[in-house]
């Protein structure tokens, strides 16, 4: 395994991290918007195909296409749904917080399944 690697379950980033107190920066909290275009992934598809067949879009502004879709969306939704997004992306990011807590302070794991990673 490359020390190297980026992301979060590199355990070799985890223990620099401990010995240096640098290196891994916390999760961020994800937007309602981000939250919840994961659950209309073949929605938004869908209505960016649409779009592209229509407008003819270049291949390069399809993100942002899908970006802008997808808050179109969003925004359609009842206020009440949106705040409930919301709660959902925060109750997210406490979970992914405290696995990120325990893997950065908290002690390397001894399970041998874990150090052939």
């Amino acid at each position: 395994m490359d020390p190297k690697e980026p992301g979060s379950q590199n355990p070799y980033r985890a223990l620099l991290h401990k010995r240096t107190g640098i290196g891994i920066q916390h999760p961020r909290l994800k937007s309602a918007v981000n939250t919840w275009r994961k659950t209309r992934r073949d929605d938004i598809e869908h209505e960016v195909r649409r779009i592209v067949l229509i407008d003819g879009t270049p291949h390069s502004q399809l993100a942002k296409l899908r970006d802008s879709i997808a808050r179109k969306m969003f925004e359609a939704l009842p206020v009440e749904e949106q705040k409930q997004w919301g709660e959902h992306a925060k109750e997210e990011h406490e979970a992914i917080l405290e696995v990120w807590k325990e893997t950065t302070t908290g002690e390397p794991s001894t399970e041998p399944a874990d150090r052939q990673q």
